[in-house]
């Protein structure tokens, strides 16, 4: 092996590292990019929707488990439960999350409204494990 074929080997291996190091940072940025993308979307279509309600006016609706608003607020939480979802799949960055939620999501301002719903629909199993674990994530990193 001459000395000209061992320096274009060394580039070629360090462009190697370069590329794999650049692709894996992108991969990083693109994630929190869509958390964030993904966090706007869920506060106009669950938490702008979930603020209207009072927490005792959601306790009061879950009474009726077949009135419309009843219907329309497990919708909202079910469509928290799918973003959650994706935050335990990687799919969405937790600490994006943490940062852009802490305190709302895990706080009374949310938290108080989905627990009555919550509570209503989890008689046999936890319909809602992903929302627990992301909550779960949050408190221990509150510490």
């Amino acid at each position: 092996m001459e000395f000209y074929d061992f320096i274009t080997l060394t580039f070629s291996f360090i462009a190697i590292i370069f590329s794999v190091f650049t692709f894996f940072q992108n991969v990083v940025h693109d994630r929190k990019v869509n958390t964030l993308n993904a966090f706007n979307l869920l506060q106009e279509q669950c938490f702008d929707k979930l603020n209207v309600y009072l927490p005792s006016e959601i306790k009061e609706i879950c009474k009726n488990k077949k009135s419309e608003e009843y219907k329309k607020l497990s919708g909202y939480v079910a469509r928290l439960e799918h973003f959650c979802v994706g935050v335990n799949n990687r799919i969405y960055d937790k600490k994006t999350v943490y940062d852009l939620a802490h305190g709302y999501l895990d706080g009374k301002v949310i938290g108080e409204r989905i627990s009555p719903i919550i509570e209503t629909k989890n008689t046999d199993e936890d319909y809602f494990k992903n929302i627990h674990i992301v909550l779960e994530y949050m408190k221990k990193n509150a510490k």
